[in-house]
């Protein structure tokens, strides 16, 4: 393999790599039996746990809990965990990230991580993909142009930021970053960067 095609075959690992793995502290220490605090559920299986669903809905569904307006556009699915719905929006040219009461819907808090990113293709380009990770008391989540943050659970505020082409050295792919952070692990830490692999420290 020659050298250029090594280089850019590192490079594109090192994008994969990052773009997959974020590493916490205990795992969804502070969720409930049956949250969903990340994307495909506590086990990533997509399985819910709970029991004595019903096995036929009412002709008109089931009775609306609420309902809210004005989250903003993306393709990003909640993330519910301790009470809360957490998820990411583009709103007015910020790529945002928000906290919604689970009883009420009402919008507990509101954060700018991010200009909106645009990409040129035109499919899915409303709003950042990932699903909110939530881990005790923190919340990882990733932005459209690569932006990994973490943030307080509670209120939002921002602990660190990194982003995976300026400090890591990663290309942007051809739908921009669209995967959901994983919370495994007791420090944002990753595999050696001679494997192909980079290091979040916080």
């Amino acid at each position: 393999m020659s050298a250029t095609k090594f280089e850019a075959l590192t490079s594109m690992l090192r994008s994969i790599a990052l773009a997959f793995t974020v590493i916490s502290v205990t795992p969804h220490a502070f969720c409930g039996q049956f949250d969903w605090p990340q994307w495909q559920g506590p086990d990533r299986t997509a399985h819910s746990k709970e029991t004595g669903l019903l096995k036929d809905w009412p002709k008109n569904g089931p009775p609306l809990a609420w309902k809210i307006k004005g989250l903003g556009g993306g393709d990003s699915t909640p993330s519910v965990a301790a009470g809360r719905v957490y998820g990411m929006s583009h709103r007015a040219g910020d790529e945002m990230v928000w906290a919604l009461s689970e009883k009420d819907g009402k919008e507990i808090w509101a954060v700018r991580i991010a200009p909106a990113h645009t990409q040129s293709w035109p499919q899915s380009k409303e709003g950042p993909s990932a699903t909110p990770s939530v881990d005790g008391d923190r919340l990882y989540v990733m932005g459209l142009a690569g932006n990994v943050v973490c943030l307080q659970a509670a209120d939002g505020k921002v602990v660190w930021q990194r982003n995976l082409m300026a400090d890591f050295g990663g290309r942007m792919p051809m739908w921009s970053y669209r995967e959901s952070p994983l919370v495994d692990g007791d420090c944002p830490s990753r595999i050696g960067q001679e494997q192909g692999w980079e290091a979040f420290r916080g």
